[in-house]
């Protein structure tokens, strides 16, 4: 039997791994940028940089949303000092507005991917592109991050209980 411990170390390499995948696709967009830049100067372009540019631009953002769920490092602005208990149903009620979000939106996208992956969704533009890929990344994203947060929100209202 797996424990909580392994679980949740799983979980931690799994949400590392698919920030370092949309790290390594904002790379490849910024160096795909860069050389087509450079090829103007010389009056040419890359191939379909504005579909690759798009295409990595939504693999680059979707899969890192786990990551920053995980580690609570989203950015929040707190306009009002509050008590403990204030801040916890604050955090409370904004972890099932997130939740409520991402797992819609999710849900949504899934759907879209499934649909996309069934008709093998492409553009010929020089080349054949592939849309599916970038779909199927961005419903990960949001689905990772809206179970993610339901964690959180679990914990979050275990410990509203104790304390």
């Amino acid at each position: 039997m797996v424990s909580g411990h392994e679980r949740q170390g799983f979980a931690r390499k799994m949400v590392d791994g698919t920030a370092v995948l949309g790290l390594f696709c904002i790379v490849v967009m910024m160096i795909w940028i860069t050389g087509d830049v450079i090829a103007n100067f010389f009056h040419s372009s890359l191939p379909d940089t504005t579909a690759w540019v798009e295409i990595l631009n939504v693999i680059g953002f979707a899969l890192p949303l786990a990551y920053v769920a995980m580690n609570r490092s989203h950015v929040t602005v707190q306009l009002f000092t509050a008590g403990d208990r204030v801040k916890r149903l604050r955090d409370i009620f904004g972890l099932i507005l997130t939740f409520l979000f991402t797992g819609l939106l999710g849900w949504q996208l899934s759907i879209q991917a499934w649909r996309s992956t069934a008709a093998l969704e492409s553009a010929v533009l020089e080349y054949r592109v592939f849309w599916y890929p970038a779909k199927i990344a961005l419903a990960l994203g949001f689905m990772s991050s809206a179970i993610i947060v339901l964690f959180q929100l679990i914990n979050a209202l275990r410990r509203d209980k104790e304390g």
